[in-house]
């Protein structure tokens, strides 16, 4: 899903001021009227799924980033705008601006996702843990016993939360950590393309986090 910078939509043909449907079902939308917000959703999912797929997005990521478009739009709808002179026109730029942030933020993961999280995991390519993550430490001579449980149970915790993530997370994380191997081993183990390896860590940390936050821990917790 790299590669060179995407040209805008191409408008639609015979665009026109909105008037008639798009504009009424527009307004209708906007006035909270149900049945009106349920036809602009799956049009909205339509067409962000056309433009989305021209651009070469399939997978998990065309309904992650289709869903962020009917997101961002009705988040724009509540604000009270006029009608779009376009509304294809304008639901396929909107598809285009959720896609170039998309690809901002995993150029930027390839880097981020390295983060206090990691050595915790093994530390990636090498890693001398097995499956499961880091394992626990035990507290050696003149170490304050106390905090040495403490930093077991969070131990435990991310263990824990390392199985409630989806199987997808999970088996791409224990590759990348437990068994270490890199991105383009991972590429050909799993059949996916490279990006797709990059999100999935990067969600399965943010997962991570979230999961230890909720438990009452923090990366200084563990060990």
């Amino acid at each position: 899903m790299t590669g060179p910078k995407d040209p805008p939509p191409q408008p639609s043909a015979g665009a026109s001021p909105a008037v008639g449907n798009d504009a009424d079902l527009w307004a209708r939308a906007a006035a909270g009227e149900g049945a009106a917000r349920a036809e602009l959703a799956q049009l909205t999912t339509s067409i962000a799924r056309a433009e989305l797929i021209r651009r070469g997005v399939r997978g998990e990521d065309l309904a992650d980033l289709a869903q962020e478009v009917q997101r961002t739009t009705f988040a724009f709808l509540s604000r009270g705008p006029a009608a779009p002179r376009d509304l294809s026109t304008f639901l396929k730029y909107r598809a285009w601006g959720v896609l170039s942030d998309h690809r901002k933020k995993m150029r930027a993961s390839r880097l981020d996702y390295r983060d206090d999280l990691e050595p915790l995991l093994g530390g990636g390519p090498g890693s001398p843990h097995g499956p499961g993550g880091a394992a626990p430490s035990r507290p050696g001579p003149g170490v304050d016993h106390g905090r040495g449980l403490a930093r077991e149970e969070a131990a435990a915790a991310l263990v824990d939360c390392r199985r409630r993530l989806p199987e997808e997370l999970g088996r791409t994380l224990a590759l990348r950590y437990d068994e270490g191997l890199d991105t383009e081993s991972i590429q050909r183990r799993l059949g996916v393309h490279r990006n797709t390896i990059h999100l999935r860590v990067f969600r399965a940390l943010e997962r991570l986090r979230e999961c230890l936050t909720a438990k009452g821990y923090g990366s200084e917790d563990l060990p």
